[in-house]
């Protein structure tokens, strides 16, 4: 395939997924922020070429990550939506840091960890395709990764 002729996501042999990993809250995520498709693409291949499985890797277009945010503030109760605010305080409003990335036309990528002795492996990946917002989750934690503009000096 030809990375040059890629347009939008549905081209791709990478789908974007329309709702939330099933079992984001029982397992240890990595998320990211990826602008580009095709880094995104490159990202998803280069994962499932060191081992990684296709049900771990979670791609969310912009746009559905947006719609998918949307449909589950919808269906929470008022105290959810409260103890969702408060809880965004303590985590340094982590699913703002995404919403706000989807808005500006970004795409987010989330792979689920068995445990985090993979962390640096996926780190080195996610940063050669020039992923940004690079956050390590696990039940009780949101850990910053730095990202390469972290890491190249100005």
């Amino acid at each position: 395939m030809n990375y040059t002729q890629v347009q939008n996501l549905h081209d791709l042999p990478v789908s974007s997924q329309q709702d939330f990993p099933s079992h984001s809250y029982s397992n240890k995520y990595v998320y990211c922020v990826i602008n580009d498709l095709q880094y995104m693409v490159q990202a998803v291949y280069t994962l499932r070429n060191a081992g990684f499985q296709a049900n771990d890797i979670h791609v969310m277009a912009s746009w559905d990550f947006i719609e998918a945010t949307e449909r589950k503030s919808r269906r929470q109760n008022r105290f959810a939506k409260i103890l969702t605010r408060f809880l965004s305080f303590m985590d340094d409003g982590f699913g703002d840091i995404y919403l706000r990335e989807a808005y500006k036309g970004n795409h987010i990528l989330m792979i689920c960890l068995p445990d985090d002795s993979k962390i640096g492996h996926i780190h080195a990946i996610l940063t050669a395709h020039y992923a940004s917002c690079i956050k390590y989750v696990d039940s009780w934690t949101v850990t910053d990764l730095p990202s390469v503009s972290a890491i190249l000096p100005a």
